[in-house]
């Protein structure tokens, strides 16, 4: 089975186009570009914050609307029935259109004949939840076939928002709502009314083709209040600007207003649970309780997860964000490329690479250099100063591949460590300055330390054995990093020599993992993607 290029993307031996990264927001209502925020130190962290907020907040948003399934409930979009005002939103799609169906088939031929045999193409994905609901909840006499199937629908909604009356908030100040598309109002009024009537946490409404649930009555009230004067969640301009920018043919997503739901954790600090502590249960943590060493912040995140032929995607975007005054807009941003990585050796296990990664270290160095007193020192032991020693070392664009992990992991169960077999390859890089550096950090090692060579502008450090073709050549690599050679960042794990040492029949079938950053003045987009290879 060959494995092509994607139309319209640079293959991974071309050029980055003009003008960078693959991840451009297209322009929408009321659309302007971000501010420029007041130069502040400490910047160097910002990029990473960014990434952190959006993968905490989707953890708190899948955690706190799973959460209220267990202890609540368990055409149109459920955003048409929530308030605009909403704080943070998840929703579960599994109501496919016909081209999504015709990606989830050819999709699950490319999984793992193990995982493949398990899957049952007639189950409902509702039932196995509703069961769980039902038997947890202890909701006699009821049964997802007779009560729930006649008129459950494929899409849910989840949204949390600050409500007007104080008796709808929880203890952290919030009011939540789940959304269920109801194919058959009666008998979901019906159900639900049979819910209620054995549970004093029971409050829907059946409205719009869509049935909402929560714990209390108030919580209904003020969310017919919310919509009465701001609007239904789709009528949100930033909020739909923000989903189009991720696609919108996406099996589960996520929303949320960073700026609100810290501010939310923040008051929550003093709290025995933190805030959202009344969707939590038994051994759970709060996901918000790690956004209280932030200060000021604001900015808004979108996720979503999709199903294409060739593999699983999860995407998400921070935007506009900024933590006590500090924002990518104050970056010079970097020109973005990872064609280095498609250079390392074919038979690269685990990869990675930037652009500008020496520009951006050098810019927070400048801003804060108390910050990089630790780094600082290692480097003049290796006879070089900051910041220029970071270009002089990384050069314009990095990559580095692990082709053999040799013993190095045999230290963790009591074995004797030998070193793994890499390539480092810097374009840009000083090859003396690279040669000096490794010559005084394996001074008094055992082992030869790496060849250093030079490829035209980019030097070469060499470990161990690898192999003599490219990576970027390998049909699994390019399909699991299609489109993004123009990222800022990029990782790649093969899974495949991973599965034959954990005794899978079919290794190869497992293909690999990747991931990319791409960032600009308002926007850090990452992708992480699993790109199976059975079937072939």
């Amino acid at each position: 089975m060959s494995y092509p290029d994607p139309p319209n993307q640079p293959s991974w031996g071309a050029p980055p186009p003009p003008g960078g990264g693959q991840y451009q927001p297209p322009p929408g209502p009321g659309y302007a570009p971000a501010p420029t925020a007041p130069q502040r130190s400490n910047r160097g962290w910002m990029i990473p914050v960014a990434a952190g907020l959006g993968v905490v907040m989707m953890a708190g948003t899948v955690w706190a609307s799973n959460s209220v399934v267990q202890n609540v409930l368990v055409g149109a979009q459920p955003e048409s029935v929530l308030p605009a005002s909403s704080i943070a939103f998840a929703k579960l799609d599994l109501r496919p259109s016909g081209g999504q169906l015709a990606d989830y088939a050819q999709f699950v031929q490319r999984l793992p004949d193990t995982m493949r045999e398990e899957i049952d193409p007639e189950a409902d994905p509702a039932e196995e939840l509703v069961d769980s609901l039902i038997e947890n909840s202890g909701y006699e006499g009821m049964t997802y076939e007779e009560d729930f199937a006649p008129w459950l629908g494929q899409r849910f909604g989840f949204a949390v928002w600050t409500p007007e009356n104080e008796e709808a908030a929880d203890s952290s100040g919030t009011a939540a709502a789940i959304a269920i598309a109801a194919e058959d109002e009666d008998a979901a009024e019906q159900a639900l009314s049979e819910m209620q009537s054995q549970s004093e946490d029971v409050a829907f409404d059946v409205r719009d083709d869509f049935a909402i649930v929560t714990d209390k009555a108030a919580v209904l009230s003020d969310l017919d209040a919310q919509i009465a004067s701001g609007g239904t969640l789709d009528e949100q301009d930033t909020y739909t600007r923000d989903m189009e920018s991720i696609g919108t043919d996406n099996i589960a997503s996520a929303w949320m207003d960073l700026g609100e739901i810290a501010a939310l954790a923040q008051e929550g600090s003093g709290s025995e649970y933190g805030g959202f502590e009344e969707y939590g249960g038994l051994n759970q943590t709060d996901p918000l309780d790690s956004l209280q060493s932030y200060g000021e912040v604001s900015g808004r995140m979108a996720l979503g997860l999709r199903i294409r032929p060739e593999y699983l995607e999860l995407r998400g975007d921070t935007l506009d964000v900024s933590v006590d005054g500090v924002s990518t807009a104050d970056y010079e941003v970097p020109e973005p490329g990872l064609q280095l990585m498609g250079d390392l050796p074919d038979d690269t296990m685990m990869a990675v690479s930037g652009s500008g990664l020496a520009d951006l270290a050098g810019q927070a160095y400048q801003d804060n250099p108390e910050d990089f007193a630790e780094f600082e020192g290692l480097m003049t032991d290796l006879g070089l100063t900051m910041p220029d020693g970071l270009t002089s070392l990384l050069g314009k664009r990095t990559a580095v591949g692990i082709t053999d992990l040799g013993g190095s992991l045999d230290q963790f169960f009591g074995g004797a460590a030998s070193p793994p077999s890499m390539q480092f390859r810097a374009e840009g890089a000083d090859s003396g300055a690279v040669e000096s550096a490794i010559a005084e950090m394996w001074r008094n090692s055992y082992t030869s330390p790496p060849g250093v060579s030079t490829e035209g502008s980019v030097t070469v450090a060499t470990s161990g054995t690898t192999g003599t073709g490219r990576l970027g050549d390998d049909p699994v690599f390019k399909q699991t990093m299609a489109g993004t050679e123009t990222a800022h960042l990029g990782m790649y794990l093969d899974l495949r020599p991973f599965a034959e040492s954990g005794g899978e029949s079919a290794p190869e079938q497992w293909g690999a993992l990747g991931a990319s950053v791409t960032f600009d003045a308002s926007t850090v987009s990452t992708l992480a993607r699993w790109a199976p290879n059975g079937g072939g």
